[in-house]
């Protein structure tokens, strides 16, 4: 690739992502999520704003983007979960939108795995300042750590991702997932937002998607596909 050719590619994807943007924030005006509940989710934040982002982090892990919030009550309505039963999971928490989403549903405990300190600072300043009539789960907890490290609790049956990291660590994380049932059988829905991560699933046994691919409400990027695991 010539010099000329990586300079427009970086002029097109720099264009994309500011139309992504404008059309994400469009949606978020339109839901009126952070002003109803007096939080601060919607700004997307860049790898190099995060103070203690490094060369490593910035090259495997995604900037903080939302998924719009009627996408996510979406997709979690639609899983076959008995959520008073159950933990859930959210991976690249960031700012903890998800979060206060799914505590909107029974689940017994909601989790937050996020490897930046500046992100899970505001995740909690959030949850502190979230009120909803809606919400049934007070047991809100953000875990700030690398999510190949993360242990994954035995009662956890519902894993979200909306493309936090590379390929390379979520097959990391998805091979934690397996050897948690291995020790704790029980049934599990893990969710996809978006396609980035279709890979690492597609290349492993067990994995078998639940019923078609989710249309997001919003707009189909954000299309999501349901998955048990064997």
């Amino acid at each position: 690739m010539t010099e000329e050719d990586s300079r427009l590619r970086g002029l097109q994807s720099l264009d994309f992502q500011e139309r992504f943007d404008s059309r994400l924030a469009e949606i978020d005006a339109l839901a009126g999520f952070d002003t109803a509940h007096g939080v601060e989710t919607s700004r997307p934040i860049e790898p190099w704003e995060i103070p203690e982002a490094d060369e490593e982090t910035l090259s495997s892990h995604s900037r903080y983007s939302p998924t719009p919030i009627r996408t996510i009550f979406h997709v979690i309505a639609s899983a076959p979960v008995d959520h008073q039963d159950v933990s859930f999971v959210d991976f690249g928490s960031g700012k903890g939108r998800v979060l206060l989403a799914a505590a909107d549903l029974p689940f017994k405990k909601v989790i937050g795995v996020e490897f930046s300190e500046y992100l899970c600072g505001m995740a909690r300043a959030n949850i502190g300042k979230y009120r909803a009539s809606s919400q049934r789960c007070h047991d809100i907890e953000v875990r700030c750590e690398d999510a190949r490290d993360f242990t994954i609790p035995a009662d956890a049956a519902f894993f979200y991702l909306y493309e936090p990291f590379t390929k390379d660590i979520a097959d990391q994380v998805f091979g934690n997932i397996e050897a948690s049932l291995r020790d704790h059988p029980r049934p599990v829905i893990v969710c996809l937002v978006g396609e980035r991560l279709l890979p690492a699933v597609v290349a492993r046994t067990g994995w078998q998607q639940v019923g078609e691919t989710l249309v997001s409400p919003d707009d189909p990027y954000f299309g999501a596909r349901l998955f048990t695991v064997k």
